[in-house]
C-alpha cells in the first residue's frame, strides 16, 4: 500500500508517476530526488519542438546522440509527462517502429490544429 505521506513520492503530475510495486516506487523516488525527470522532460520537449510539424516518435528521441535515457520505457514515460503538461500531443499519425509495430508521432502543442468554435457538438445536434 502506498503511504500518502511519502514526501519522496508526491502525487502525479507534481512527481513522477509510478505503479503499485516497490521497484516502480523506488524508480519514482530516484528521478524525483536527482532531478532527472525534469531534465529528461525538458530534453523530450526540445526534441519534439525541433521536429516541427512533421513530428517525431519515441524511438527517434531515444536514439538521439545526447539522449539521457537508460531505456525506451523511460523516454516514453517522459513523453507522457510532457503530454499531460499540455506541451505536446499525438499527431494523429503513426509510423513503423523498430519492433514492427506502428508508433505514435508527437508534435508540439502549437502544431495541433485548432477546432473551430462554431463547430457543433455532434452529440448535441439532432440527427
Amino acid at each position: 500500500m502506498i503511504d500518502i505521506h511519502d514526501t519522496e513520492l508526491p502525487p502525479y503530475p507534481g512527481g513522477a508517476g509510478f505503479r503499485d510495486d516497490d521497484a516502480s516506487r523506488d524508480g519514482a523516488r530516484k528521478v524525483n530526488r536527482d532531478g532527472s525527470r525534469v531534465t529528461q522532460c525538458a530534453f523530450v520537449l526540445q526534441a519534439v519542438e525541433r521536429a516541427g510539424p512533421a513530428g517525431i516518435d519515441a524511438y527517434s528521441i531515444f536514439n538521439l546522440p545526447d539522449a539521457q535515457f537508460r531505456d525506451l520505457s523511460t523516454c516514453r514515460a517522459r513523453l507522457s509527462d510532457v503530454k499531460k503538461q499540455g506541451k505536446i500531443a499525438k499527431k494523429g499519425e503513426r509510423t513503423p517502429g523498430e519492433a514492427g509495430v506502428s508508433v505514435n508521432l508527437w508534435i508540439a502543442a502549437r502544431y495541433v490544429p485548432a477546432v473551430p468554435e462554431d463547430q457543433g457538438d455532434l452529440f448535441g445536434l439532432a440527427a
